[in-house]
């Protein structure tokens, strides 16, 4: 396979101008139960068949995904299934910078899969601008997951539901996995939502006290 001479990664096929490696596309049926955080244990007694591994993380937390991919390896050992790297599109960041930053998360996804994961693309978005590449690589009418976390806010909503629009329209995702709070808005396409990590420890502290 050719190598990219960028830390000699190896490179996958993409259908863009861009190069970003395509994810291929998931059934439904491998949609997970539950997420849990990169790098964080798993419960004692919890089936790492019915879950996923996600990135909805500061992005210093997962870096090593990238720069130390065989070490990232290690963890996801015994799952079955992982979200790809939500690194960050911010509308402060060169364009080019946003580029970089979706290249680098569909490459985890298309080189996880190539080790045999299951894997479902996380997408983001900044400004317009970014609609030109940050859905490259997404496979039509498969599965997707984005994060909720900051959208509520009067000055992110109205971004991201333009996105979210764009979204829709551009790959017709046959799902959307949603970490976080959905917005009403969102109701429109088929929803599979998780409790953001926050509101899981909220929930254990409570069930623990009343326990």
């Amino acid at each position: 396979m050719p190598t990219d001479p960028i830390h000699d990664k190896p490179l996958y096929p993409a259908d863009n101008l861009y190069g970003i490696p395509t994810v291929r596309y998931t059934p439904l049926a491998q949609v997970p139960q539950w997420l849990l955080p990169y790098r964080h244990r798993v419960r004692p007694g919890q089936s790492v068949t019915c879950g996923a591994v996600h990135f909805f993380l500061f992005d210093a937390l997962f870096e090593s995904v990238w720069n130390r991919p065989q070490q990232a390896l290690r963890y996801l050992n015994g799952f079955q299934a992982v979200l790809t790297p939500d690194f960050s599109l911010n509308a402060e960041m060169p364009l080019a910078v946003q580029i970089w930053n979706t290249y680098r998360s569909r490459w985890c996804g298309a080189h996880w899969q190539a080790q045999g994961y299951t894997v479902i693309p996380a997408v983001g978005w900044s400004t317009p601008d970014s609609y030109a590449f940050c859905f490259a690589g997404l496979a039509a009418h498969s599965p997707v997951a984005l994060t909720t976390l900051g959208a509520r806010s009067m000055d992110n909503r109205a971004t991201f539901l333009h996105g979210f629009d764009a979204l829709i329209e551009r790959v017709q995702p046959s799902m959307v996995l949603c970490y976080g709070d959905p917005l009403p808005e969102m109701a429109r396409v088929p929803l599979q939502v998780y409790p953001d990590h926050w509101r899981n420890l909220k929930a254990a502290k409570k069930a623990a006290h009343h326990g």
